[in-house]
């Protein structure tokens, strides 16, 4: 700032704080040689001690001489302290101090090392307030509103940070509706499959569910338009293009006639056919054999209860509360049969079905998920023409669809929309905001173009999205984490890198892996899905012959989840194959096998144990056993058969050293109570389940 600027500013200081700190404004901290910026954050913060706002700390050390930072390795000089005296010194935290003397909350980056702009952008280096603060006076890199202070971890900061709730949301929401389709993005990988391939959809569905699904595709979730339902919480949904009606018939006329090759019916059984087509309940076995093969893990459905419809399930694969209105028989059960004949990238698991089940299924899928009103008011659509199915593809192209969707003869549109690695710090003299009414600023534009494109940009072809306000901050911060490349060397070597979790499974191993779609539900090594229990350890956990008999035939072991392991009627052969390299492989360098004898432990051991887990620490608050006990955590009835002796005693010992943010307490167990415990819990074994024999023996089948 000029000196006649500072001083003109300090006018309304002066007369207050002369009068209340005249004895102390003859220290020699403000002697001659202080300069005009430090004596004008004295005398504001003075002043403001008269009335209890002050920063007690920067009132005691006014940092006599000007006050800039230097900051190498981002090549940036900022004189925010200047007027920010008050910034640094934590101890001092009041939150009833207004700025400029109030102490920035507690961040890993020390002000002095790190300045202020690297966090709030800015004009650091300007000399005025209003060009340091007012978005428009500072166009190239403008004071970023709090709200979006999250966006700047993310410029150096490329994994999620446990801090950055905002941040790591918004990037999770990029990803999850495809945005890399048409966009490139700072940090977000296009996926090998952004949407359904397309070549076979004449086949799956009708014209009249084409023209239904293009012209309103949030419908065919909840046509109640319950929102609960309607969400966009579970698996992303298409969004809704802007077609008019000429449009929608060419684009219907265009994607029915794409049918691949054609469905050849699997052939059924005749016998089990016989035995069943006439059976009055076969919907309902067929229901009865859905839900024990907990479909729902992966899949959701609306389902109404007490009046009110919401949604249960997993958001893995897509919602299947209508599928029956949508797929023909044939095609569904080829799908279910083998769905990576239609789709090789599919994370549908290739189930052992049996002909029995396949049939039942087919029919409960065809007969009861459906809607009979959801074609209401589509016209009637004669055949195509040539001439619509020419012009549809040309909409199919103009519109982007081939940036998610793959269709015979076409190549994926790639970079279909602008490049935005490098959006969160472009000026607003770049952007065009059209006759929008909002302010001209970088944020503001954001939340405008994603939340209606059209009201900057009436010719967009950009789709509408429909964000509730939360959601579109965090889609706003992550964006504005977009920076590009580092403004100077030093910088890249600031970057924290995400660090690519990578798991690649062989042999035998890797294709039942494959059959099953494993790591779409558990991580292996942190690759993979989080909506089952992370298998990186699970060698140290569980018993090799406690896993076969599971994957044979799941058991809950957490009764108070909805989420059950799909029954996949995996083969003896194939479970023996997972268990051997899981115990293997799959290994905690915590666990020492041999550190726990359980030849050692005596009845003496497994009845202070018990005293110890019904009296002194209650587990069963959280644990059952038999038919008492809480639902928190793992049912123990097993537990013997289960878990391995060196687990338990780990995980009685330090719980988040096996799992980081579990749930289970960490106890001050004495090395005693630890083996009385883990004899105790080792005690635990239901008799061996019918069959264990024939099933061992079977194994090599």
């Amino acid at each position: 700032m000029s000196g006649n600027r500072l001083q003109g500013a300090c006018k309304t200081h002066r007369t207050s704080a002369l009068a209340q700190f005249n004895s102390w404004l003859t220290l020699r901290r403000l002697s001659l040689c202080l300069s005009v910026p430090v004596l004008c954050a004295a005398l504001l913060l003075a002043a403001r001690a008269g009335f209890g706002q002050a920063n007690p700390a920067a009132v005691a050390d006014p940092h006599p001489g000007a006050e800039q930072v230097w900051t190498p390795q981002l090549n940036a000089a900022e004189r925010c302290t200047a007027c920010h005296p008050g910034v640094a010194p934590p101890s001092a935290a009041r939150p009833s101090i207004q700025q400029p003397g109030r102490v920035d909350p507690l961040v890993p980056h020390h002000t002095k090392d790190w300045g202020c702009t690297v966090c709030h952008r800015g004009q650091g280096a300007a000399a005025e307030k209003e060009q340091a603060h007012q978005p428009e006076l500072a166009p190239a890199q403008p004071l970023l509103p709090t709200r979006y202070l999250q966006a700047s971890c993310g410029i150096c900061h490329r994994a999620d940070l446990p801090d950055t709730p905002d941040l790591n949301r918004g990037r999770l929401l990029l990803g999850e509706f495809r945005c890399v389709g048409c966009h490139r993005l700072e940090g977000i990988e296009r996926p090998a499959m952004l949407g359904p391939d397309l070549t076979d959809i004449g086949n799956k569905v009708s014209a009249e569910w084409i023209y239904k699904w293009l012209k309103e595709p949030r419908t065919i979730i909840d046509d109640s338009g319950n929102t609960a339902v309607n969400g966009y919480q579970m698996e992303p949904r298409m969004p809704q293009f802007r077609l008019n009606e000429e449009e929608l018939r060419n684009l219907t006329a265009y994607l029915s006639s794409l049918r691949g090759k054609p469905v050849e019916p699997y052939a059924f059984d005749p016998k089990v056919v016989a035995a069943l087509e006439n059976s009055p309940d076969l919907v309902d076995q067929g229901e009865a054999r859905f839900r024990q093969m907990f479909c729902t893990t992966c899949h959701s459905l609306a389902v109404t209860r007490g009046g009110e419809t919401k949604l249960i399930g997993g958001d893995i694969g897509p919602e299947m509360t209508k599928v029956g209105s949508k797929t023909n028989p044939a095609w569904l059960a080829a799908w279910l049969r083998n769905p990576q004949a239609f789709l090789p990238k599919s994370k549908m698991p290739r189930y052992e079905w049996s002909d029995q089940d396949l049939y039942v299924v087919t029919r409960y899928i065809s007969a009861k998920l459906t809607d009979p009103d959801l074609l209401q008011g589509v016209p009637k659509l004669d055949a195509a023409t040539p001439e619509q199915i020419r012009l549809g593809r040309r909409v199919f192209l103009k519109k982007g669809c081939g940036s998610c969707h793959a269709v015979p003869g076409a190549k994926l549109q790639e970079d279909f929309g602008p490049n935005l690695v490098s959006l969160g710090a472009e000026s607003i003299s770049h952007l065009h905001f059209g006759d929008a009414k909002i302010p001209r600023s970088l944020t503001a534009y954001l939340q405008a173009k994603i939340g209606d494109p059209l009201s900057v940009n009436p010719t967009a072809d950009m789709p509408q999205y429909r964000f509730n306000s939360a959601d579109l901050d965090a889609i706003t911060t992550a964006l504005l984490s977009m920076t590009g490349a580092p403004g100077s060397g030093g910088m890249e070597r600031l970057i924290v890198p995400r660090t690519p979790a990578e798991f690649h499974p062989a042999g035998a191993f890797a294709q039942v892996y494959e059959r099953y779609q494993c790591d779409a539900c558990h991580q292996f090594n942190g690759y993979g899905g989080t909506l089952a229990t992370d298998l990186s350890y699970e060698g140290s956990r569980a018993q090799r012959q406690w896993l076969i008999d599971f994957l044979k035939n799941p058991q809950t072991l957490r009764p108070s989840l909805i989420l059950r392991m799909p029954q996949f009627n995996m083969t003896g052969q194939e479970a023996a194959i997972v268990a051997d390299f899981i115990g293997r492989n799959l290994r905690s360098p915590a666990v020492n096998p041999a550190g726990v004898d359980p030849a050692q432990f005596t009845p003496q051991m497994a009845a202070l144990g018990k005293q110890l887990y019904e009296v002194k620490y209650q587990c069963q608050a959280c644990h059952s056993i038999g038919a008492g006990g809480g639902y928190v955590g793992p049912e123990l009835s097993n537990v013997g058969n289960w878990m391995t002796a060196a687990w338990i005693a780990a995980w009685l010992k330090d719980p988040q050293a096996l799992l980081p943010g579990g749930i289970e307490p960490r106890r001050a167990l004495t090395e005693d109570e630890i083996k009385a415990l883990t004899a105790y819990l080792v005690s635990l074994r239901q008799s061996e389940p019918a069959g264990r024999a024939a099933a061992a023996a079977g194994v090599g089948q």
